[in-house]
């Protein structure tokens, strides 16, 4: 299973402190506030744990967990061409 999350928060301290938390559970950045990385449902909630203390007003936090097939399958568009993930393998898997 692969845990995705994306978020969006105002302030960079705590930006920084759930990209570090994040990075401590084995997720890698695929886009400026996006992660990836192995993990369950289980994962999931911790993130959201840690996320509620984190989120003020106007921020947001967008947890999934998905198959790696489908993770896979995912379709990405770089600024110059699309491609299928598992063409290009993330540090994420």
């Amino acid at each position: 299973m692969i845990v995705i999350v994306a978020y969006d928060i105002g302030e960079e301290e705590r930006r920084g402190k759930l990209r570090r938390y994040l990075r401590r559970l084995g997720l890698a950045m695929v886009n400026r506030s996006v992660y990836a990385g192995p993990g369950t449902s289980s994962t999931a909630k911790l993130i959201a744990e840690r996320a509620r203390d984190l989120v003020k007003d106007g921020d947001s936090v967008f947890i999934i967990v998905v198959r790696e097939d489908e993770y896979q399958r995912a379709l990405v568009f770089d600024g110059t061409d699309f491609y299928v993930v598992q063409e290009r393998r993330f540090e994420v898997l």
